[in-house]
């Protein structure tokens, strides 16, 4: 019988890191280099006008922003990986062997793995600090925002201008974010599944039944509902931003239902990420999945039903009347944001 090699061939720890090194420092000069010769043109601009330390101020606040999404994006991604490898380790299988020219070949599943995920959580991790980098105009509003006690506050929420123009849009990039997080994260607890259940689907005998381990699932999925969760309450201030027919604002039939609807929303996805973290804790089961997203769906469409019924048949027959109070309400948020008297 032909023995066995073992592949992929990994090097060394030395000759790894050395390798490493090397590719980080190639990556440096290719795209540093160009990189820095444009800050350093644009630093002597600035420096021309008298304004360098505003450039070096934006310089650094960009590069924070990068840093701390890419450090905390890479840290999300690969320590879901090495949570959700040790939570699949007895089921994941250690080496599969294939045959090449006819010399069994011994292909180690995990550790591939790992380095996959090692470069694609790098790669996302980068690009994603990159991206939230262009924005930092929005971070620094929030941060540079003057703090007045003053000033004008919209009657349904009872909230300030400030929150509106400088807040909540940044709370909207960190919700987004975050989202794009938990639905990669629920991509790859499904890729463990696939790969430790059809395992166990392979090793289980015909005359019992084969359970899936939605342990991982049930954790990345619970995260997912709690980010639905705060993406539904932002989007409660996002109606005051809508535009209608007659104006813009809230409506009669958001305070009164839609509002007040959606934090009902709000609270059933919390309780199906609670019944998620109950189901990881015991003996997981699919039923609960199911469980866990119903009492939100249902809260959802009985929500859009009410505001049907109340804007179908209580608004529009007498429309004017019903809106004319969130009309003046939202004439003079306007006349007060844009300092009219």
């Amino acid at each position: 019988m032909p023995e066995t090699i073992d592949w992929p061939r990994f090097p060394s720890p030395r000759r790894r890191r050395r390798f490493l090194l090397l590719l980080v420092v190639i990556a440096a000069s290719f795209f540093g280099g160009r990189m820095a010769l444009s800050y350093y043109v644009d630093a002597l601009w600035f420096g021309s006008l008298g304004y360098r330390e505003v450039f070096f101020k934006t310089l650094s606040f960009q590069w924070g922003i990068f840093a701390a999404f890419a450090v905390a994006t890479f840290l999300v991604l690969y320590g879901s990986f090495l949570a959700l490898t040790r939570a699949h380790l007895p089921d994941l299988p250690d080496g599969h062997t294939i045959f090449i020219a006819g010399q069994p070949v011994k292909f180690p599943v995990e550790r591939v793995l790992r380095i996959i995920a090692l470069l694609v959580s790098l790669v996302i991790a980068v690009a994603t600090g990159g991206a939230m980098s262009t924005k930092w105009t929005t971070f620094a509003l929030v941060w540079f925002a003057p703090h007045t006690n003053g000033g004008a506050v919209d009657p349904i929420f009872g909230k300030p201008l400030n929150f509106f123009l400088f807040t909540l849009p940044a709370w909207q990039l960190i919700a987004g974010w975050l989202l794009t997080l938990a639905v990669l994260t629920c991509a790859l607890a499904i890729f463990f599944i696939l790969i430790t259940g059809g395992a166990r689907v392979l090793t289980g005998s015909l005359s019992r039944s084969v359970t899936l381990p939605w342990c991982g699932f049930s954790v990345a999925f619970a995260f997912l509902l709690l980010i639905l969760a705060m993406r539904v309450y932002l989007g409660r201030f996002e109606r005051l931003l809508d535009d209608h027919t007659i104006f813009g604002g809230v409506t009669y039939t958001d305070a009164h239902v839609t509002l007040t609807g959606m934090l009902i929303v709000c609270a059933a996805l919390v309780l199906g990420a609670v019944i998620l973290a109950f189901n990881a804790a015991r003996v997981p089961r699919a039923r609960w999945l199911v469980a866990a997203i119903l009492p939100a769906a249902l809260c959802y469409f009985v929500v859009q039903g009410v505001a049907w019924y109340v804007s179908s048949f209580i608004v529009k027959p007498n429309e004017l009347v019903r809106e004319r109070p969130y009309i003046v309400h939202n004439t003079d948020l306007t006349r007060k944001a844009y300092g009219m008297n």
